[in-house]
C-alpha cells in the first residue's frame, strides 16, 4: 500500500490587487485558491518536467 504524501506549505508574494482579483475569480468558479494553484502547478509540471529516464534491466533480470 502506498503512503499518502504529506502536504507542505508554499508561500508567494502578490500585490493586494492581484490577490483580490485571483480570490474573486476562484470564488466565481467555486474553487479555492489552493485548488486552482495545485491544478496549475500539476499542469505546468506535466508540460515542462523532463521525463525520468527508464532504468535498463540487467541481462540476468527476469
Amino acid at each position: 500500500m502506498a503512503e499518502e504524501e504529506k502536504p507542505v506549505r508554499v508561500s508567494i508574494y502578490l500585490s493586494e490587487d492581484v490577490r483580490a482579483r485571483f480570490k474573486s475569480a476562484c470564488a466565481l468558479h467555486k474553487k479555492s485558491m489552493n485548488e486552482v494553484l495545485v491544478e496549475f502547478i500539476e499542469e505546468y509540471l506535466n508540460e515542462n518536467e523532463q521525463p525520468t529516464p527508464k532504468l535498463k534491466k540487467s541481462k540476468g533480470a527476469a
